[in-house]
């Protein structure tokens, strides 16, 4: 019989595993699914305040998903309309409000000239529909056996003095 903490660890590797996978795959259902189900499980050995971030930052991390989601759906329909996604896009445009939201490009970002005191649409190096590291700041959290406090969650969400007063009082009452 496995014992808690090895039920946690494999709960948490199991979240990291699926978390990796939602990220190389657009047939996630199943697997956001699933994840929900491991949230729901009990991980006594985390902190109550690290567990509650962690699944704020699920929850934030799937909404992010979802507008990804919705950005792709939107592709595949331009792809079916034109036969393809055009190959060369202009590097800068200079055009009206009302033209912007007639060539709106998914690749493309507004920019301030000064030169000619007007905005530019201007192609972005990054794409903005990636589901590359979606969930970097969950996985971050993922320890051995509990959830911890990483870097890229103390560069969000600042220091834990939470966790550290509810660690102090764990002690104590232990």
């Amino acid at each position: 019989m496995a014992t808690s903490q090895e039920r946690q660890k494999a709960n948490l590797a199991r979240m990291r595993r699926i978390m990796d996978e939602i990220e190389s795959t657009t047939d996630d259902y199943d697997l956001i699914a699933e994840l929900q189900e491991l949230l729901r499980k009990p991980y006594s050995l985390s902190l109550k305040w690290h567990l509650i971030v962690f699944k704020s930052e699920i929850d934030r991390s799937l909404w992010y998903l979802e507008d990804i989601r919705k950005e792709e759906i939107e592709i595949e329909k331009r792809k079916r309309r034109r036969g393809k996604e055009p190959d060369e896009v202009p590097s800068q445009v200079n055009c009206k409000f009302s033209e912007i939201l007639n060539s709106f490009w998914f690749n493309s970002q507004m920019v301030y000239d000064t030169k000619s005191n007007r905005y530019k649409l201007s192609k972005s190096g990054v794409s903005r529909i990636t589901r590359a590291n979606v969930f970097a700041v969950p996985k971050s959290m993922i320890g051995d056996f509990k959830l911890q406090w990483s870097d890229a969650v103390k560069q969000k969400w600042g220091e834990d003095n939470i966790g550290q007063r509810e660690l102090l009082e764990r002690g104590i009452c232990n």
